[in-house]
C-alpha cells in the first residue's frame, strides 16, 4: 500500500463516495465508458469471463459486495438462474440499482435480485448464507480487509466460492502522483501477492491470485476506443469537458500501470468443504 504518515487507517465514509467519486451524475457518466448498468473494469465481457469461474448452479444465493448499478447481478441471474443480493455503501449506486432492477427482473425466471445500503464490515448475515461471495473492483475503498475476508469466510457455505476484482499497487517505493492519488480516493491498496496472502490467512483454501494488469491495460485502452465512437452522442448528453475528463482519467491508469504503481487482479479462493463455521 502506498505509505503516507498523514493517511488514515479508514474505509472511505458514505458520504464522501455519495459526494466525490460517486454522485449520480458521475456514475451515470461512468456508465458511458463501462457500458450499460456497470461501473467495474471491463462491464459486461470480464463479468462473463469470471462468471464462468463460479460454478454457479440455478437456486443457488450468491452475495454481490460493492455492487454498483447491478450489472453483475442482472447477468448472473438472468443467464445462471442464481439469486443475487447486491450491498453497497453507495445510496446512489442502490438508488440506480434499484431503477434498473426494475426494467430487468423479467428477465429472471424464478431468480430473485434484491439491493440493500450497508457496510460490509457492519452488516451481518448468518453463517453458512452463501454459494457465492463475489466482488469486482470495490474492496479497494476498504482499509481492514482482514476483517472482511473473515466474514466473507463465515458467510459462505462450505465449499462455497469466493471470486475478487480488485486495483492494487505494485511494490514500494510509489511515486508522489500515486500516493495523493490513493489518498485523494481513500483507497486502501495491496499487492496482488499482499492480496492473495490476506484472502489465505481469513481461513480460505486454493486461493489463485492472479496480477491481470497487462489484461487491465487492454481493457482500458479497448474502452477508450469504443467511448471515442460515441463521443458525439456522450457530449450532447453530458458536455465535452466530461468527456475529456473521463478519457483523462482513462489514461491517468494507463500511466500508472506504465510506471509500476498501479496493478490490477483476480482472486479466486474456496472455504472448506468440511468447515464448521
Amino acid at each position: 500500500m502506498p505509505s503516507n504518515k498523514n493517511f488514515e487507517k479508514k474505509s472511505a465514509s458514505q458520504e464522501f463516495l455519495d459526494s466525490q467519486q460517486y454522485a449520480i451524475s458521475s456514475v451515470l457518466r461512468y456508465e458511458r465508458i463501462f457500458g450499460k448498468h456497470f461501473v467495474s473494469t471491463g462491464g459486461i465481457e470480464t463479468t462473463k469471463n469470471f462468471s464462468t469461474l463460479l460454478n454457479l448452479k440455478p437456486g443457488q444465493f450468491v452475495l454481490d459486495v460493492g455492487c454498483g448499478i447491478g450489472g453483475s447481478a442482472f447477468h448472473m441471474a438472468s443467464e445462471y438462474g442464481v439469486n443475487v443480493h447486491g450491498i453497497d455503501l453507495s445510496k446512489n449506486m442502490i438508488e440506480l440499482a434499484n431503477k434498473k432492477l426494475t426494467e430487468e427482473q423479467s428477465n429472471f425466471n424464478n431468480a430473485k435480485v434484491t439491493f440493500e445500503i450497508c457496510d460490509a464490515l457492519i452488516k451481518d448475515f448468518k453463517p453458512n448464507s452463501f454459494d457465492v461471495i463475489y466482488s469486482r473492483d470495490a474492496i479497494l475503498h476498504i482499509y481492514d480487509k482482514p476483517a472482511l475476508f473473515k466474514r466473507f469466510y463465515k458467510w459462505l457455505k462450505p465449499g462455497g466460492i469466493l471470486f475478487i476484482s480488485d486495483y492494487c499497487c505494485g511494490d514500494e517505493p510509489h511515486s508522489k502522483d500515486f500516493i495523493t492519488y490513493v489518498e485523494q480516493r481513500q483507497y486502501h491498496l495491496l499487492t496482488p501477492t499482499q492480496y492473495g496472502d490476506t484472502i489465505r490467512q481469513a481461513g480460505f483454501e486454493k486461493v489463485i491470485a492472479r496480477d491481470r494488469t497487462k489484461d487491465f491495460i487492454s481493457i482500458l485502452n479497448t474502452e477508450l476506443k469504443n467511448f471515442d465512437k460515441v463521443k458525439k452522442d456522450f457530449i450532447k448528453d453530458f458536455s465535452e469537458e466530461d468527456y475529456h475528463h473521463i478519457v483523462e482519467g482513462w489514461e491517468a491508469k494507463l500511466i500508472r500501470c506504465s510506471k509500476g504503481d498501479q496493478r490490477w487482479g483476480t482472486f479466486l479462493a474456496v472455504k472448506d468443504i468440511k468447515s464448521k463455521l
